[in-house]
């Protein structure tokens, strides 16, 4: 695990959560929910290179990170 903490607002955790759940679409989404999905992609990206993850992200990117955000509280 990376000694770098996730910080999530409670907007990203609500796109993750509604993403997650098949309730987000990018497309059917204000400019500024786009953006914060954007940015915790990236955020996701950034970590997984940084642990050379690759291996232990499986189907889903979103869903590795979001793990990694829960397991360390």
């Amino acid at each position: 695990m990376s000694k770098k903490k996730i910080i999530l607002s409670d907007e990203e955790i609500a796109i993750i959560e509604k993403q997650l759940n098949g309730q987000f679409s990018p497309l059917e989404s204000t400019n500024k929910e786009r953006q914060t999905f954007n940015r915790i992609i990236q955020s996701a990206e950034t970590l997984c290179n940084e642990l050379d993850a690759y291996d232990d992200v499986g189907d889903s990117l979103l869903q590795w990170y979001y793990d990694k955000y829960k397991a360390q509280e």
